[in-house]
């Protein structure tokens, strides 16, 4: 049972990251039912900013449709408000706080995240950290800068 994070759902609609590959191949897995996973909507809306925003993908109306059939496929937690707690209190952005949060208050043991914050962060609350990103496309991302 895992908690997938907004950069890893955006690698994988975001079919010119070096990530995509790797993310996609995880999302195909979750969306089949071969792994148990769920979003929360913070998840949702961060990545969809990411797409957007970081990533200028237009237009606006694909990457909705994208969002749409990918998280209609997956099981949806209840974002945690202690979130903001866990952020405050590990120095760690708001989403990522939100993430860790609710991974504990849906019982989902595991978060699937890229990110240095939540992979540092999760294991201090009982939660395993998996990055299905593979350590040469990781080392890639760096040196592009594009990885948190």
């Amino acid at each position: 049972m895992r908690l997938i994070d907004a950069d890893v759902l955006s690698y994988a609609l975001y079919d010119d990251s070096p990530a995509h590959g790797d993310a996609w191949g995880f999302m195909k897995r979750a969306v089949a039912g071969e792994v148990e996973a769920s979003i929360c909507h913070t998840t949702v809306i961060e990545a969809y900013n990411a797409l957007v925003w970081y990533y200028h993908v237009r237009p606006r109306e694909s990457v909705l449709e994208k969002l749409g059939a990918v998280v209609e496929s997956l099981k949806v937690a209840q974002t945690s408000m202690r979130g903001i707690a866990v952020a405050r209190s590990e120095g760690i952005p708001l989403g990522d706080g939100f993430l860790i949060a609710t991974a504990i208050d849906n019982r989902l043991p595991i978060v699937v995240s890229n990110d240095r914050h939540v992979i540092s962060t999760a294991p201090k609350y009982g939660l395993m950290a998996e990055n299905p990103i593979s350590v040469k496309v990781q080392r890639t991302m760096r040196r592009q800068g594009d990885s948190v």
